[in-house]
């Protein structure tokens, strides 16, 4: 059902209604809210509306979802959302926090531009893939403070999980076929199904994990805006408890799927690699693909709905583009992929780092780095001093070999999600180096180490800024860098490994590199 503006909520739209100076009042819709924008402020009122997901008639619920819109985007941009306010009745003309009866309620928010959320960002090409792994760091912190799923509620539970996504693909698939599409719908069946029966011991092993919280529900890029300098995720999932009780890694897949749809995969995985680096999930690769591949098909029903629904041909063609750009992403996200395992290798300084970064994003790679997952393994914060000395604590030999076990498991399940990954370490001893062949060998994949080289000053200029800036999970010095040195093993002819040679002070190191290790161009 739809609902129009009632007539006492009409003076809303004249600036006296409001507790502060107001010049200009906007109104903008959504199919079940309406939202005045006031210029510094935006209130949103729930419209009184009755669908299949939520029933907003009465007053009580509307005051209800209002509490519940703020609880859970306060944990997520509690810049942008500020509280809930009483509508009340003066003089028979609604007023913002009057004196009068209370007849609704409205959350209350700071007002943003549109052309400063993420999806215009994009389209203006205006937004630098790092801000990405920024937003991606801080998600996985906020993530790790969000409720998880208890063993009473049935969110998360592999049937549940099965259930909901084979029911959204039926619903795909009829409106799909009204739409026209059917052939593309008979491609996907098979594969998507193939996939989500695959997954279901992994859907059981998250959620014992603790893997199932109380997510956003909704992050794709209409929904986050640059706000104070940083990415903000708005709009959660308020209406239906199944949608934002879900894995993290859905939620992640959620938007990796939307950017990769607009073709920015670079931003894609830069998202994906600062999720990552802070939260440590790399299992979540398990489940990447497909509940990117249902996040798709929701995207793509929505848009089949919309084009059935449009009156003008204008908005059908649109949202026909719409739901085949998302059904040829979700193509994509089942086809089979030619993966790479590839290898940074050389000490401290030699620009490993550096070179990864760059990378990554640029050819659709999941980064591991073994400063970072040393760090972790320690129980430090990715930037916090250890303090320890040469060969001890996080440095000792013992904890050597458990970082680059735990590299090769991290690895290992990016790789059976079907990721190809770039590995960010020494590899000073052709152990660590065979232990990754043999990994390649195992899953019949190609492998690149790039072996990164600079003459001895710049090795110790570029360590000498880092501990200067006091920046990166890094702790190494011109004493490690000796030792490293002294310890290195050359990458002999045995060892049949493929080596790129990158001196990292050329001008061109990154373009090279990647022509020579070039990844499959899906995502």
């Amino acid at each position: 059902m739809s609902a129009r503006l009632p007539p006492q909520l009409a003076a809303l739209l004249q600036p006296e209604a409001y507790p502060h100076p107001v010049a200009k009042v906007r109104l903008v819709e959504t199919h079940v809210s309406w939202v005045f924008l006031t210029g510094e402020l935006a209130y949103k009122i729930k419209k009184p509306v009755c669908y299949a997901f939520v029933d907003l008639r009465s007053p009580e619920r509307r005051a209800f979802f209002c509490a519940e819109e703020l609880r859970l985007n306060r944990r997520f941009s509690p810049e942008l959302y500020l509280d809930v306010c009483a509508v009340t009745l003066d003089d028979g003309r609604a007023r913002i926090c009057g004196a009068g009866q209370v007849i609704d309620h409205a959350v209350r928010m700071r007002e943003f531009r549109g052309e400063d959320e993420l999806a215009a960002l994009l389209a203006q090409g205006t937004l630098a893939p790092a801000e990405l792994t920024a937003f991606g760091r801080e998600l996985a912190e906020l993530h790790a403070r969000l409720p998880a799923a208890d063993a009473a509620q049935r969110w998360g539970r592999p049937e549940c999980v099965r259930a909901l996504l084979l029911e959204n693909l039926a619903e795909w698939l009829e409106a799909a076929g009204k739409l026209g599409a059917a052939e593309a719908a008979d491609e996907l069946r098979e594969p998507y199904s193939a996939r989500l029966e695959a997954a279901q011991p992994w859907l059981a092993m998250r959620r014992e994990s603790g893997k199932v919280r109380e997510c956003h529900g909704d992050l794709h890029a209409g929904n986050i805006v640059r706000y104070g300098g940083r990415l903000h995720a708005f709009d959660c999932m308020e209406f239906e408890p199944a949608f934002r009780w879900i894995d993290v890694g859905e939620e992640i897949a959620s938007l990796f799927m939307d950017l990769c749809a607009r073709q920015c995969r670079a931003h894609a995985y830069a998202f994906v690699n600062g999720y990552f680096f802070h939260s440590g999930d790399y299992q979540a690769c398990r489940l990447l693909r497909l509940y990117a591949t249902h996040r798709a098909l929701v995207r793509a029903k929505v848009a089949a709905l919309r084009a059935l629904d449009a009156s003008a041909e204008t908005a059908r063609a649109g949202s026909r583009a719409e739901h085949r750009r998302y059904v040829a992403c979700a193509r994509k996200l089942l086809a089979p992929t030619s993966l790479r395992l590839i290898l940074t290798c050389g000490v401290s300084g030699s620009g490993k780092t550096w070179l990864a970064e760059r990378l990554a994003p640029q050819l659709g790679l999941i980064h591991l780095r073994s400063d970072v997952e040393r760090k972790r393994l320690a129980g430090l914060a990715e930037r916090q001093r250890s303090g320890a000395a040469l060969d001890a604590g996080p440095y000792a030999p013992e904890m050597s070999r458990q970082v680059y076990g735990r590299l090769q498991q991290c690895a290992a399940e990016a790789l059976l999600g079907g990721f190809s990954v770039i590995v960010d370490a020494t590899f000073q001893r052709r152990a660590e180096r065979e232990r990754f062949r043999a990994l390649a060998t195992r899953y019949s994949i190609a492998l690149y180490v790039i072996l990164c080289q600079a003459p001895r000053q710049v090795l110790e200029e570029r360590i000498a800024a880092r501990q200067r800036a006091a920046a990166g999970a890094s702790e190494a010095d011109r004493q490690v860098l000796q030792l490293q040195q002294s310890r290195f093993e050359p990458i002999a002819a045995a060892e049949s490994l493929q080596v790129i040679n990158a001196d990292t002070t050329s001008a061109d190191v990154v373009a090279r590199v990647a022509e020579l290790c070039i990844t499959d161009a899906s995502a």
